[in-house]
């Protein structure tokens, strides 16, 4: 079978499949719908990718031109275009896109930034099934006008679009800029000689999670990305020869300056934390310009940056009060945060089960060798990307709601994210890199085998997630206690307590930092086995520990049950915090047993004897006494009474050490009381010590 026919089937399939998702409900089969589109949207996915790797030729033809072609900037957006009906059916606007839509719909149709008749109109109802009020931080005016807190940058972009096709027409925009992105990256790869390395890292940033998803949403950072990217690709146009000054490739044109200052203002105006990627575009500008030419550039980077800043905090200090706007100048203080705080942002950033930019498409794992690939290859390259995304990393490490609010996984690293997906290249290369600095080397050297193999791997579980999201587009908001959706439903359809083993960062635990220790070694171990048959061993560790998963959740040990785990049967009561808390996690994850309630979970003993450790409060709304009841199966452990007038704040209570009987349950009972309204007892966990 020739390259052309591989090409031709997924298509078919998509098309047919996507047309029985379609048809589905009219056909009285709309149980089939979901598993007919996540169907066509892997064959879909199947088909751009082998689309982008048969275009291997084109783009080496095109090597040397100014730009790639055009082929590549029409494939993701004709993908993403095929995939908004389907997000638009599955999915109201949420998180804070309904409030960017909000401001979007009075630019369009009031040509003003006052919601305040927008609210009271409920215009939110054309694009949403509900009315929505001003949010948290939302500045007001005396005379009763209401701005919303997000700026107006990207909505007043999307405005006319939304004005001839509402909330689609506002995705179409989005989409156009999600695409534009992808390939103004693609060129930022051309320092390499070697296109398939440089069609590997176009493509899995492009069609993996999480750019594939913010490429159906409506969030600013889509926008900011493009032109975060099309920065980086002006300053190269601009310092293309300027080892030689006196070359014709060394002069720049005017209109390519004015692009480049208006990008790098724009991006703070989108929002204030972008002020440290314009910052970082800014220096590496100035760096890369020959001696000669610096002095220059200095003067057009302060000519612009400075009333451009300027701009930016006058309008903070007139809307919200503040320069910083809705921000503090302690959010600024990085150096003020312990140590621990920042390791656990920046690990929840990359491995946080619902957050984290590996756990949505493992495929990312693969730039931690890559970043050593870069070092060994290009060292400029990862010196410029690193100046890009550590200082933007680390700020948002250090800050409590380092996952990005009520939003899909790594908005606030989507910024960095292509600059990250240039480190890949290197690492796919079969050759030695051409330099930025112009160095040539041989073109025999194959990428790794372990590699190779590893990334097959990575890349068939990142599709698989793809597809979930796509299909189940609601599942890329995770739930308040850290746990994906995904593993949610499995742990209450098995009764094991999965997550356990799975990191968090919302609730640190063991596997939080043992498991991304070992990923991260199996990776960089990868890129140094050249034997096909210890790659292939490499590659089928993650598939080894996704089958292991479950047995080793039913024979390890329990040590720490925590209550609002799906794996935890309960007869009553609510989460705490409930499951959009803004910055929530302030909060111990509880949940809340009240009088007259129970939970019950498998447990699995690690001894003949267990001692208790149990993190509550009391709920009261009434004066009484609680009293929590331990039972291992129908044999009581111990019991728990806070008496009323006591300290209701959380606190950790032990129950002295008992027998625990082979194959019991643990069952936590709150006594029913005897006059309403009920009282209760939130529970944050329970550490089971064996002996």
């Amino acid at each position: 079978m020739n390259r052309r026919g591989i090409d031709a089937w997924p298509l078919g399939a998509a098309l047919v499949l996507a047309a029985i998702a379609l048809a589905a409900p009219i056909l009285g089969i709309a149980a089939w719908q979901p598993a007919a589109m996540a169907g066509a949207v892997a064959a879909g996915l199947l088909y751009v990718v082998s689309r982008v790797l048969a275009l291997e030729p084109l783009l080496e033809r095109a090597d040397g031109d100014r730009r790639p072609p055009l082929v590549f900037l029409l494939l993701p957006f004709g993908f993403y275009l095929a995939l908004i009906p389907w997000s638009i059916h599955e999915r109201a606007p949420d998180g804070d896109e309904p409030w960017f839509l909000l401001t979007t719909h009075s630019i369009a149709y009031d040509f003003d930034l006052d919601l305040a008749n927008n609210y009271r109109d409920q215009d939110s109802l054309a694009f949403m099934p509900r009315a929505i009020e001003p949010q948290p931080g939302d500045p007001q005016t005396s005379d009763g006008a209401i701005r919303s807190r997000h700026g107006a940058v990207l909505q007043a972009v999307m405005a006319p679009a939304y004005r001839l096709g509402g909330r689609a027409g506002a995705m179409v925009v989005i989409a156009a800029l999600a695409a534009l992105a992808a390939w103004l990256l693609l060129d930022l790869t051309a320092f390499s000689p070697d296109a398939r390395a440089r069609l590997a890292a176009y493509a899995i940033f492009s069609f993996a999670a999480p750019f594939l998803i913010y490429s159906q949403q409506i969030w600013a950072e889509v926008a900011a990305v493009a032109l975060a990217v099309a920065a980086f690709r002006w300053i190269d146009r601009l310092t293309a020869g300027d080892e030689n000054p006196t070359a014709e490739t060394g002069r720049a044109e005017w209109s390519t300056w004015a692009l480049l200052a208006l990008s790098l203002a724009a991006l703070p105006a989108i929002k204030l934390r972008l002020a440290l990627v314009s910052a970082a575009l800014a220096l590496i500008f100035v760096l890369r310009l020959a001696p000669a030419r610096r002095r220059r550039g200095l003067l057009v980077v302060a000519a612009v940056g400075v009333p451009s800043a300027l701009l930016v905090l006058w309008s903070n200090r007139a809307v919200f009060g503040t320069v910083l706007g809705m921000h503090s100048w302690g959010e600024l203080e990085v150096y003020r945060q312990p140590v621990s705080q920042l390791a656990l942002g920046m690990n929840g950033l990359f491995f946080d089960l619902a957050y984290g930019l590996v756990a949505c498409a493992p495929i990312w794992l693969l730039l931690f060798p890559g970043a050593l690939a870069t070092f060994r290859r290009n060292r400029r390259l990862l010196f410029e990307v690193a100046l890009i995304a550590v200082p933007t990393l680390l700020l948002v490490a250090s800050r409590r709601e380092w996952y990005g609010g009520w939003s899909p996984p790594f908005r606030y690293g989507l910024v960095v994210l292509p600059f990250l997906a240039v480190l890949l290249v290197p690492l796919f290369e079969r050759g030695s890199a051409t330099g930025r600095e112009g160095a040539t080397g041989s073109a025999a050297r194959s990428p790794a085998a372990g590699i190779v193999a590893l990334a097959l791997v990575l890349a068939l579980l990142s599709g698989a997630l793809t597809v979930l999201f796509v299909v189940e587009p609601g599942w890329t908001y995770n739930l308040a206690d850290g746990r994906h959706h995904f593993l949610h439903h499995l742990e209450a359809r098995t009764g094991l307590d999965l997550g356990r083993l799975l990191p968090s960062a919302t609730r640190a635990r063991t596997a939080t930092w043992i498991l991304p220790a070992l990923a991260v070694a199996l990776a960089i171990l990868a890129a140094r086995v050249s034997r096909r048959t210890v790659a292939a061993a490499c590659a089928g560790m993650p598939l080894l520990l996704l089958a292991a998963l479950p047995v080793l959740a039913d024979s390890l040990p329990t040590r720490r049950l925590e209550v609002e785990s799906a794996a935890v049967h309960r007869t009553g009561g609510n989460q705490e915090p409930e499951r959009w808390t803004m910055d929530r996690t302030r909060y111990p994850e509880a949940w809340v047993l009240p009088e007259g309630s129970r939970a019950e979970s498998t447990v699995i003993p690690g001894g003949n004897r267990v001692e208790l450790a149990i993190t509550l409060r009391a709920i009261r709304n009434r004066p009484a006494p609680l009293t929590l009841i331990a039972r291992a199966g129908g044999r009581e452990l111990g019991r728990l009474t806070l008496a009323e007038g006591s300290d209701d704040g959380w606190q950790t209570r032990t129950l002295a050490p008992a027998p625990w009987p082979a194959d019991a349950p643990l069952v936590l009972e709150v006594p029913p009381g005897n006059a309403v309204p009920p009282n209760g007892l939130a529970i944050d966990r329970v550490d089971l010590r064996w002996d």
